[in-house]
C-alpha cells in the first residue's frame, strides 16, 4: 500500500511540474509550437541538463549565427529552451552554447543532422558543476 501512495504521489509531482514548466515564458518564449509566427525561421530547442540527466533551469542558450546577432534564452524549470534565430540563417550556420554559474559546460549533442531540411532544430546540452 505505501508504494502505491509513493507511486502515485511521484506522478502527481511529474504532472506538477510538467503544467508549471508549460507556465514558464523563459526567454519570452512558451514553447508551444502552435504560436509560432510564420517567416521566423526554423525552430531551435532543446533541453539543457547537468552530467546526471537532472534538468538545469535558468540556464542561458546562446544561438550564434555565423553572421547576424546572438539569441540569449534561459530554460524554463525543466530545463526545455525554445527560440528562433531569423528566417535568412542557415541552420547549420548556428552553433549552440549553454552556460551557467557555478557550471561548465561539458557537451553539446545535436540531435537534428547537419544539412537536415527540417524547421526544428534540437539540440541538447550537458553542463557539468563545478
Amino acid at each position: 500500500m505505501l508504494i502505491r501512495i509513493i507511486a502515485f504521489v511521484s506522478r502527481l509531482a511529474l504532472v506538477a511540474a510538467m503544467v508549471c514548466g508549460t507556465q514558464a515564458f523563459a526567454g519570452g518564449d512558451d514553447y508551444d509550437a502552435m504560436n509560432d509566427k510564420e517567416g521566423t525561421g526554423p525552430a531551435y530547442f532543446g533541453f539543457v541538463r547537468d552530467h546526471r540527466g537532472s534538468p538545469v533551469s535558468d540556464a542561458q542558450v546562446v544561438l550564434r549565427p555565423k553572421t547576424g546577432d546572438p539569441v540569449t534564452i534561459k530554460t524554463n524549470v525543466l530545463g526545455l529552451y525554445r527560440s528562433h534565430v531569423t528566417k535568412d540563417v542557415t541552420p547549420d550556420d548556428v552553433s549552440v552554447s549553454c552556460e551557467k554559474t557555478g557550471y561548465r559546460q561539458e557537451r553539446v549533442y545535436r540531435r537534428t543532422p547537419p544539412g537536415a531540411k527540417d524547421m526544428f532544430i534540437e539540440t541538447d546540452c550537458t553542463l557539468r558543476r563545478l
